[in-house]
């Protein structure tokens, strides 16, 4: 190890042991799994979960392991950098992991690269009890390779809850895409292919499964099989912007984003943008839900994050900001996006260091159709609390504490080339009808960076 790198562990050390304080653990009935279980010498961040509309028992984490210090530009089996499913049975009480490798990668051929690192993971329950998993998948080597660095967002299926799994395949293509669509570099060509922040989500009604990634997206009505035309929604004229998050329910997939600008006169933009299709993709209708004066656009999160009620038709909620970035702010809508009202959620328990920023939101609903959001409160200092709070009747219950101490990022974290924490922007959050579920990365004492899940009775979050 390097002179230069051992000082900076040693100053990043010393700022760690600074940001701890003594404070209360997690709130009552809070109950976590440590999923990820790996060293010191790895670090697990980007999770995700997910919960059956079919069966409350069935829980989904799915997960990523990266070793330490990350080098994205890493040759082919140099390191460590995996996509995992953990899948429960018993309504997350125990969980079986699977490493996705063996499905997701895939060898050299005239339309593929030879896909080797993951990134992203996903995981999405069909209301046929199918399981979906997947996430982006990236060539070796990186930006130092002979070849463009690339990546496709890559879905696998499960039809026996988790017990085996599809050959994956890629969701989105450069071949499919819409008239007037280009790829992330702007052009046609195979490294134009949309796969960093890789999603699948399946509409609980119809049954369609949706491939995103980086504001694209492409449909399955053959249950993750094959996709159709590739769209790009915030492409529009009048509503420009880049990337955007997704949601599907009841014959809807919707797309949420910051615009450049909009056609409502008399706002300020960037503006908090919703768009609505009926017909897989291939046309949307956009609302404005919040210019620049009503919500920060800012943050570590990529996009807004959108969630859609699973029984409710129109019914959909959206993550943002306060103006002093210090509380989510969550706007929802019950008419298809037409109109929309806002909540933040309470503050924080009593005991704890003031939080100076507020961020990586998650955001889901439970299974009779009330509002889930989990998200991290940063202290000045830099360590983070992960909390959750239920937004139900327009009105927010008791902010509930999640994480039992702060967790600031290990300094080894912090030594590689992705980004601060490792690549580590949201908090994902779900709910049955008994229990809301979460999946966040956790690094007591800032010693190792795991993934753990909580999950906690809904009757504790009521309002």
């Amino acid at each position: 190890m390097s002179f230069s790198r051992v000082v900076c562990l040693t100053a990043l050390a010393s700022i760690v042991t600074a940001q701890m304080v003594s404070e209360p653990g997690a709130s009552p009935g809070v109950e976590i799994i440590d999923i990820s279980q790996n060293g010191p010498q790895f670090a697990s961040a980007f999770p995700f979960v997910a919960t059956s509309p079919k069966d409350d028992n069935l829980v989904a984490v799915a997960w990523r392991l990266y070793s330490l210090p990350i080098d994205t530009n890493a040759p082919k089996g140099s390191r460590t950098a995996d996509c995992h499913i953990a899948i429960s049975h018993d309504g997350g009480v125990t969980f079986r992991d699977t490493n996705l490798m063996t499905v997701l990668r895939t060898g050299r051929s005239a339309t593929m690269p030879e896909l080797w690192y993951c990134n992203a993971p996903w995981a999405a329950f069909g209301p046929d009890g199918i399981v979906y998993a997947g996430g982006a998948l990236f060539t070796a080597n990186g930006v130092t390779g002979p070849e463009p660095k690339q990546g496709r967002q890559m879905v696998a299926v499960s039809r026996d809850g988790g017990a085996t799994w599809s050959k994956g395949v890629p969701g989105l293509t450069v071949d499919k895409f819409a008239p007037g669509v280009t790829g992330i570099e702007r052009g046609k060509e195979p490294q134009d292919t949309p796969w960093d922040g890789a999603k699948g989500l399946a509409d609980t009604a119809t049954g369609t499964f949706f491939s995103t990634a980086q504001g694209y997206l492409a449909a399955s009505s053959d249950k993750g099989l094959n996709f159709g035309t590739v769209y790009q929604p915030a492409a529009a004229k009048e509503w420009p912007g880049r990337g955007a998050d997704f949601a599907a329910a009841q014959g809807s997939v919707v797309a949420v984003y910051f615009a450049g600008s909009t056609p409502v006169m008399g706002r300020k933009c960037p503006c908090l943008v919703f768009g609505i299709s009926k017909d897989l993709g291939r046309r949307f209708t956009y609302n404005l839900i919040a210019d620049s004066t009503e919500v920060n656009p800012t943050g570590r999160v990529r996009y807004p994050q959108v969630a859609a009620d699973p029984v409710h038709s129109g019914h959909f909620a959206v993550t943002g900001f306060t103006p002093d970035h210090r509380n989510l702010k969550i706007f929802f809508t019950e008419d298809d996006g037409k109109t929309w009202k806002s909540a933040e959620p309470q503050p924080p328990p009593p005991g704890l260091p003031p939080v100076s920023s507020a961020d990586m939101p998650g955001l889901g609903y439970t299974s009779d159709g009330r509002i889930l959001a989990a998200w991290r409160g940063f202290r000045a200092a830099g360590a983070y609390n992960v909390f959750a709070a239920m937004l139900d009747y327009g009105k927010f219950g008791p902010t509930i504490k999640i994480s039992p101490e702060a967790s600031p990022y290990p300094p080894l974290v912090q030594m590689g080339n992705y980004s601060l924490g490792g690549g580590d922007f949201t908090t994902p959050i779900t709910g049955g009808s008994k229990f809301a579920h979460i999946a966040f990365p956790y690094s007591p004492g800032g010693v190792v960076q795991r993934t753990y899940y909580a999950r906690i009775a809904l009757d504790r979050m009521k309002p």
